[in-house]
């Protein structure tokens, strides 16, 4: 079997929160507490039975489906834009430019509150987006 090298990215899924300290101090890159992501979205459905039909179009296995996207795809290094601006980028990609995440930041930002505010954007920043194959009715959608 290969070593994985330092540059390997290893995502685990933790189905046990109790792990999550496991985590933190071996090598692996990132993770998912599956458990607390199904307890999340079940809260959602309580509180708003409306947001199933977002959560069955993002996790089903054909459809829509949420990715980051680097910068580049939207804007230039440095490019002074508002978040709006990048949104009708995207928009003309046939994508929903949702949120961001700056170089250096932890979180990403989804559906900043203000998205008319000027700033200026590094190539390094990404962009979360929702994008899939969108058909039409004539198209024959199953």
């Amino acid at each position: 079997m290969q070593q994985a090298s330092h540059k390997s990215i290893i995502i685990s899924e933790v189905l046990d929160s109790r792990t999550r300290n496991l985590v933190t101090v071996s090598r692996i890159s990132d993770y998912v507490l599956s458990n607390e992501l199904v307890s999340m979205a079940l809260a959602m459905v309580a509180e708003d039975k409306q947001i199933n039909r977002v959560l069955e179009e993002l996790f089903a296995a054909k459809g829509n489906e949420m990715c980051i996207r680097p910068a580049e795809f939207y804007l230039h290094d440095q490019e002074e834009l508002c978040f709006y601006e990048i949104m009708l980028r995207g928009r003309e990609r046939r994508e929903i430019v949702i949120g961001y995440r700056t170089l250096g930041s932890e979180k990403a930002v989804i559906n900043p509150p203000n998205k008319l505010e000027r700033r200026r954007w590094s190539i390094h920043d990404v962009f979360v987006i929702i994008w899939g194959d969108v058909q039409t009715e004539s198209e024959g959608v199953e």
